[in-house]
């Protein structure tokens, strides 16, 4: 491959893009969603809401206690739950902040002078939690039923999401950094399914692309417009992680993680593109591709069947978005991470096979 030939169609693609408003658009829009997302989903509020979860073989006075010990910022609401089992699948899901299972004879017992337990459930959730301060306090709570210390013991069990569930990712890193891994994913699609075949076609249109088949090679083309794709994908990412003030922990697994998603969506895009001939088409299709691509963000902090879970596994953006959360919590939230390369890697092959094949059939 001739290097000059693929710069230079490479600058010409950057010229054009900047002079292109729907590419602007196709920047802006996830930048600015990124931007709602970081003050709209903040994680710190000012009054922090609680749902505690209850179950109790009699009536007793430990709410009661508990929420004399709650302070003006944390607003206290408790649900009464049939049994554990119910109370557990709540904790887990998230739809309860904390639960609490007080034994029978409770209140007896604490007067009594004797120190019955009772078992605290909490989410597998980041420091400071609701479920933190409600667990923090139980002691003090009984103390002040009994008028004494100790006055029970306080069992804690943590209720952790399927590892391979989204909701390990909300649950880790808080719904804000979520949302903002959410956008960095719409961004890296809309530039692979909107912006880099806005170009291509525009060019289709134009006839240029006859032009340039005939003074480079199918290769060449792939190269620089794979080389177009990917630098507004490098250049677009940070700038959105930047106006969202994230601070991911592992750095360089985030440029990884965005590097190898952008070469794979951008191969995509251009295969998609290559199914096209006019831009109407791709303002009628773009939008499909994109919801198709961007269906792993609707399952984030859900319970999804895992018949759902399975059929997503299929899709490229749900490896990165796996390996972005990796990368933002500094750790290994989800297993299996030589399955997103090997997934990614597939897709990547398959999209730039057809697009060379495309190619070929045209210079021909």
């Amino acid at each position: 491959m001739n290097r000059r030939r693929i710069g230079a169609i490479y600058r010409k693609d950057m010229r054009d893009a900047l002079r292109d408003s729907r590419v602007l658009t196709a920047l802006l829009m996830p930048l600015l969603l990124g931007l709602f997302y970081s003050f709209a989903f903040g994680d710190d509020a000012a009054v922090q809401k609680v749902k505690v979860g209850v179950v109790a073989a009699e009536a007793t006075k430990l709410t009661e206690a508990i929420q004399a010990q709650a302070p003006d910022s944390v607003r206290l609401t408790f649900v009464d739950v049939q049994d554990q089992g119910g109370l557990e699948r709540q904790v887990r899901r998230k739809d309860l902040d904390v639960g609490l299972v007080v034994p029978a004879g409770f209140d007896a017992d604490v007067r009594a002078g004797k120190a019955p337990s009772v078992l605290v459930l909490v989410p597998s959730a980041p420091s400071g939690s609701g479920g933190d301060f409600v667990a923090a306090v139980i002691d003090r709570s009984v103390e002040a039923m009994a008028g004494r210390a100790p006055a029970a013991r306080v069992v804690q069990r943590t209720m952790k999401p399927d590892e391979d569930s989204s909701e390990v990712a909300l649950t880790r890193l808080g719904s804000q950094s979520v949302f903002v891994l959410v956008s960095a994913i719409m961004l890296l699609g809309m530039l692979a399914v909107y912006a880099v075949p806005a170009v291509l076609i525009e060019e289709a249109e134009r006839k240029t692309i006859d032009a340039l088949t005939l003074i480079a090679s199918p290769a060449e083309v792939i190269a620089a417009k794979g080389q177009f794709g990917v630098t507004l994908s490098l250049v677009s990412v940070p700038v959105l992680l930047v106006i969202t003030r994230s601070r991911p922990e592992d750095v360089v697994g985030v440029i990884i993680a965005v590097l190898l998603a952008a070469v794979v969506l951008v191969g995509i895009g251009l295969a998609f593109a290559g199914l096209l001939r006019t831009q109407q088409q791709v303002n009628t299709w773009s939008g499909i591709v994109l919801l198709a691509l961007l269906a792993p963000a609707f399952t984030v902090g859900l319970a999804a069947p895992a018949i759902v879970n399975q059929i997503l596994a299929f899709l490229p953006t749900v490896w990165t978005f796996r390996l972005l959360a990796d990368a933002f919590a500094g750790e290994q939230l989800y297993p299996d991470r030589w399955l997103a390369y090997v997934v990614l890697g597939a897709w990547g092959v398959a999209a730039y096979a057809l697009v060379w094949w495309r190619l070929s059939r045209h210079e021909a």
